[in-house]
């Protein structure tokens, strides 16, 4: 992004209005959408691996590579639903979304054999991206233009909320009743929340507006349009790359170990009802990291702040590897969750700086496929070493390790980005 594009965006910040009435409605339809698609697959889905693992007489590893089935389809389907949030109606993408997660629930509450399930996870990871991370940033990024982390920060809390919220469904209808009257409970939270909200605060028009405003503003300056990022100048670009592997890392791993979580939580003693509340708490404690690491990237480098986040994770998950008891289990899932909380709006901040808000959707989409080596292997090579060893540490060591590579990939980032501040001082100096 060349020095003028820069100056152009900050005075076009400078000009916008902050988080007014329309601008709080897409904030809140992105807050219940994420929160759903999120909170309702990945964030409660370690909660079902026992059941449906007894229901079938089947593995860890054969139940838990359903969530490795959602991860590849949504990482694959992230760069046409980004295109289609780009050019299309968002509020159109949300609908959709929200009809096949409703759909989809309800089916596999009546599924009769694990390839009906696998299948229906194959569904469910298309649907994802039209209602998580990817949609939520974009569609707040096109309403917003002043206090856009803290904004992202907001929307991004639907996920630990929702995780919060039907992990404590989950554990207490699980135990309850089954897991099949959990599912139909599900498909109904889904509808009834998702469309409403959604058909009321995401505007029919939102991002034809916005790229109207972007054209008149660039021709009233009397300057040259930016040359649009297309995905092969994206694939081009060292920084994208970097931007594009931390979250590959951070969101894949995280992704990939809350596969197990209830089944670790159960090998270190806890019932499924305070297995239910241990994840609750990690996903309670994302609040945090949500609300704060968001406002906090709009006024530090974003790249400090994920770099931090990743040294919090890593030390988290060795020390978690060394099965501690239960209290202090809990105190370093809330570490975890903190740090985790803030991957959403802090990589969103980062990837709206330095690619714009125009391209927001392509760059989210295509960025989302790194997380296919961590989010879809990670659950079934977790689940094979927890077969083969009978504990979970060297899946807790493993994650470490990813996350080392992560801390890895920010330094260099962080290098990166001080060279092209030199050279631009340089430049100015001249």
């Amino acid at each position: 992004m060349s020095d003028a594009d820069g100056r152009r965006g900050e005075e076009r910040v400078d000009a916008a209005a902050p988080l007014d009435r329309r601008t709080r409605g897409v904030v809140l339809a992105a807050f219940v959408a994420q929160g759903l698609a999120i909170g309702g697959t990945l964030g409660a889905f370690s909660l079902f691996i026992r059941p449906i693992s007894e229901a079938f007489d089947a593995t860890t590893l054969q139940v838990s590579s359903g969530i490795s089935l959602i991860t590849l389809t949504l990482a694959m389907s992230g760069v046409p639903v980004g295109t289609w949030l780009d050019r299309g109606s968002p509020r159109t993408v949300m609908w959709t979304g929200i009809t096949i997660l409703t759909l989809t629930s309800l089916a596999a509450s009546q599924a009769t054999s694990l390839m009906q399930l696998a299948w229906l996870c194959v569904i469910t990871g298309v649907a994802m991206p039209m209602l998580g991370p990817l949609t939520t940033t974009a569609v707040v990024t096109k309403a917003t233009q002043v206090e856009r982390g803290r904004a992202l920060g907001l929307a991004n809390l639907g996920v630990p909320v929702g995780g919060f919220s039907l992990a404590l469904v989950a554990g207490t209808t699980l135990e309850s009743w089954d897991w099949r009257t959990t599912l139909q409970c599900f498909s109904a939270i889904f509808f009834v929340l998702g469309v409403p909200v959604i058909a009321w605060g995401i505007p029919a028009n939102l991002g034809r507006e916005e790229a109207e405003r972007s054209d008149h503003e660039v021709l009233s300056d009397d300057t040259t349009a930016a040359e649009p990022w297309t995905p092969a100048r994206l694939i081009r670009s060292g920084e994208f790359r970097l931007i594009a592997i931390a979250l590959g890392i951070g969101l894949g791993t995280t992704a990939g170990f809350s596969a197990h979580l209830a089944a670790f939580l159960g090998d270190l003693g806890a019932s499924v009802r305070l297995a239910g509340w241990f994840v609750a708490l990690g996903q309670g404690c994302m609040l945090i990291g949500t609300l704060w690491l968001g406002a906090m990237a709009d006024r530090r480098s974003p790249v400090s702040i994920l770099t931090v986040m990743f040294l919090v994770q890593l030390l988290s998950f060795a020390l978690l590897a060394g099965s501690p008891p239960l209290a202090a289990t809990a105190l370093l899932l809330a570490a975890n969750g903190i740090a985790a909380g803030g991957l959403f709006p802090v990589l969103g901040q980062l990837l709206a700086q330095r690619f714009g808000a125009e391209s927001l959707g392509l760059a989210m989409g295509l960025a989302n496929l790194m997380m296919l080596p961590f989010g879809f292997g990670l659950p079934m090579v977790g689940g094979a070493l927890r077969d083969a060893t009978g504990s979970y540490a060297s899946v807790l060591w493993l994650c470490a390790l990813l996350f080392a590579c992560g801390l890895a990939v920010c330094l260099a980032l962080r290098a990166r980005l001080a060279r092209e501040v030199a050279i631009d001082r340089e430049s100015t100096a001249a």
